[in-house]
């Protein structure tokens, strides 16, 4: 494959080319009733035309004729008509935690747990007390986050949906309905659980739909307050879609969709953030006074852009500089759970496009190695600023601070990473498109220290075009529409769909 060096100032003269490159295909049958409209709903058929339809009709007694998924449909779109659908209230002037999680049965360590919540503790002149009574008790909120943390672990995969009861529906919206002002990381974690529990089985899916979860999950969709609200709101429509057998894949825990086409998509495009980045971050630009929710580029852009039909999947995973905080995961047990969480989400039955900023691109490598149907489908890789020979930022920090094991995977030196970059070029041939994405101006590390996080000799792929952005690091991924980032990632897109046009892959 060609290989080029093409500086950012000459970008912007090919940015536009994709404009007309793709008509708007518009073949369906018009739909002339309402009737009509009930009928593909309710089979998710043609469905953005019958909402259209079905939004300019005078009466609303149709509504009564809508299944559950055709309900689950009209929040996905954040549908007004969801505000007229009647349903069950969810309300508890008192919420009982400790009631609420006792009736889940979910085991022994479940059960010691809520005893845990539920103890008091003894006075240390209480020489019968035994040790572990006499810790320092949690809050009551850190109480219920704890136990909230174990119920999303719990419903993370598969489990016995006997042990759970349908009162979880009503509990999590009390939940979410008390600390969303106070406490964004519960109501966002009481979220979280719900996207899991609808999509285990349809009989939470449909209490979701019958509860005042419905109204309120179809006004976020489109006016979430934070970019998560509005991506949750969305995947627990998607799940209760999945359990109600009107789709045939499921979102993750850890997998997001931020964008699905109104038709078949043609393509999967997955992003994968980098260090201490993630999903509702990485992609879009930095908050500020003026604007508290700013654009996310792949959401709002790319699929006006670009006149053709993916769909976009952000992952999302934590990661840590420093041994302080927070659970440690190797890339290795990462590979592990995303290869299976990606197949969940229908990841590998068409084209998969990956996007990767900085470590995201270690990730991505390392999925390709170890999962050979993913590879056979991936037809473009586009690293930004990823360090496939390491970074001197990550030396320095391991001289200094006890790292973690991504801090030490990202020293120049570490074996593991050598290891990867010689196992994916192994493999890289097999990839029509691959571009790498470099900085070009130095990032404030700490204090008045600057330095490139990723230099050019270890950003640069031997493999495939190179883009060299006058940019910072972290701004890489958080391009302005007119920007030279944003055109390479769009001449990335319409080279992939060329190449696939040309060679089909899958």
């Amino acid at each position: 494959m060609a290989r080029y060096i093409i500086p950012s100032v000459t970008i912007s003269a090919i940015y536009g080319v994709y404009k007309s490159y793709w008509p708007d295909k518009n073949d369906k049958k018009k739909i002339l009733s309402v009737e009509d409209a009930v009928k593909l709903l309710n089979v998710n058929a043609n469905t953005s035309e019958a909402l259209r339809y079905i939004q300019h009709t005078e009466s609303k007694e149709f509504l009564k004729t809508l299944n559950p998924a055709a309900v689950a449909l009209l929040a996905r779109s954040g549908s007004e008509l969801c505000m007229k659908i009647p349903i069950k209230s969810c309300v508890d002037q008192k919420l009982d935690v400790s009631e609420a999680l006792s009736k889940f049965n979910l085991g022994d360590k479940w059960n010691s747990s809520i005893e845990w919540i539920n103890r008091v503790a003894c006075p240390e002149e209480d020489l019968s007390c035994s040790d572990e009574w006499l810790v320092r008790l949690p809050s009551q909120i850190e109480r219920l986050r704890r136990m909230l943390q174990l119920l999303f672990l719990t419903t993370e995969k598969n489990f016995d949906v006997s042990a759970i009861d349908v009162d979880v529906i009503p509990f999590l919206f009390n939940v979410y309905a008390e600390f969303y002002r106070s406490n964004v990381d519960i109501a966002v974690l009481a979220m979280k659980i719900l996207s899991n529990i609808v999509g285990a089985d349809e009989k939470y899916a449909k209490s979701m739909l019958d509860s005042e979860w419905l109204p309120l999950i179809s006004t976020m969709v489109m006016n979430g307050k934070s970019l998560m609200e509005r991506l949750l709101s969305h995947k627990v429509c998607q799940n209760a879609l999945s359990s109600l057998k009107s789709i045939d894949y499921r979102l993750p825990s850890d997998v997001y969709e931020m964008h699905l086409p109104d038709e078949e998509p043609e393509f999967d495009i997955v992003l994968i953030h980098g260090l201490r980045g993630s999903v509702a971050y990485t992609w879009r630009q930095k908050d500020s006074d003026e604007n508290l929710l700013s654009t996310c580029w792949p959401k709002d852009w790319l699929p006006l852009d670009i006149k053709r039909p993916f769909r976009i999947i952000g992952l999302e995973y934590p990661s840590y500089i420093f041994h302080f905080t927070g659970t440690q995961q190797s890339l290795q047990s990462r590979s592990e759970r995303f290869k299976e969480q990606l197949e969940i989400a229908g990841i590998g039955k068409r084209p998969v496009l990956f996007i990767c900023h900085s470590m995201g691109g270690l990730l991505a490598k390392k999925l390709l190695v170890d999962s050979p149907n993913l590879l056979k489908s991936t037809i473009g890789v586009l690293f930004i600023a990823t360090p496939h020979k390491g970074s001197p930022v990550a030396n320095w920090g391991y001289s200094v601070f006890q790292p973690t094991e991504d801090v030490v995977m990202l020293s120049e030196s570490n074996a593991t990473n050598k290891k990867l970059n010689d196992d994916f070029s192994a493999v890289s041939k097999d990839i029509p498109v691959i571009v790498s994405m470099v900085e070009t101006l130095e990032s404030n590390i700490i204090a008045n220290a600057k330095s490139i996080v990723v230099p050019n000799k270890s950003a640069v792929f031997e493999q495939g075009a190179v883009y060299h952005i006058a940019d910072v690091h972290l701004n890489l991924c958080k391009p302005t529409r007119d920007s030279a980032s944003y055109g390479v990632i769009i001449n990335f897109l319409l080279d992939c769909f060329r190449e696939h046009d040309k060679h089909p892959k899958a």
